[in-house]
């Protein structure tokens, strides 16, 4: 797996702490375990939806698909989807209580902040539902959250995130938990580690060769503190 050459940069001046890199975190899957709830909200709509219930069985295949073959297999156009997500979005700040991040991910997010690194959430959930969860598991310590509601598009999402936010791509760390998050990232480009806790399966993951491929929040410290 290629190694990662932008995780610390050292400042010219001998007295001044290192430079860190900004990491960006996608939401849903990689800080936060949504996915309970929203098939809970999809299988509230299958009917309207033309499907079948989900059972357990069919979250685990689908965990194998990528987003593209979801939404072929359940024949969900994309002109269908933005409503669809922005439903879902609406009844899951009803449920975020529902909701707990990662194990985990909390002390990681606690380390990285007293390491010095800016952190931010790129998102296709809505930015009040990230605030509401974060706030409830005191976690309100980002420098900045993107939402952007589209599913696909997220290598143009990131791209407008590092022009609002002043960021070179070699200052940049993401880390999401599906193969379209890969993708985005190598189109940019921008590295990428990916995490096998999230809704795709570590041998989907493993077969886009991320940057990094990891199990725990503690490996993800490791990498990027050097």
């Amino acid at each position: 797996m290629p190694s990662l050459q932008v995780v610390e940069t050292v400042k010219s001046a001998p007295d001044r702490d290192p430079v860190r890199p900004t990491l960006i975190f996608d939401f849903d899957g990689t800080l936060a375990d949504t996915l309970a709830s929203i098939i809970h909200i999809i299988n509230n709509h299958a009917e309207e939806l033309h499907i079948q219930p989900l059972s357990e069985r069919d979250v685990d295949k689908l965990r194998g698909l990528s987003s593209r073959e979801i939404l072929r297999k359940y024949d969900i156009s994309r002109l269908r989807l933005p409503s669809l997500m922005l439903r879902s979005q609406k009844e899951l700040h009803e449920r975020i209580h529902e909701v707990d991040l990662f194990p985990g991910i909390h002390d990681l997010v606690l380390a990285l902040k007293a390491a010095g690194f800016r952190l931010g959430i790129l998102t296709s959930n809505s930015g009040a539902n990230v605030r509401k969860l974060l706030r409830a598991r005191d976690l309100d310590v980002f420098d900045f959250i993107h939402s952007e509601t589209r599913l696909f598009g997220k290598k143009r999402a990131l791209r407008r995130l590092l022009r609002r936010q002043g960021l070179r791509r070699d200052e940049v760390i993401y880390v999401g938990d599906e193969t379209r998050d890969i993708e985005a990232c190598r189109s940019v480009p921008i590295p990428v580690i990916s995490v096998s806790w999230g809704f795709h399966r570590r041998d989907l993951l493993s077969a886009l060769l991320p940057d990094y491929l990891v199990d725990s929040p503690d490996e993800i410290l490791s990498i990027v503190m050097g």
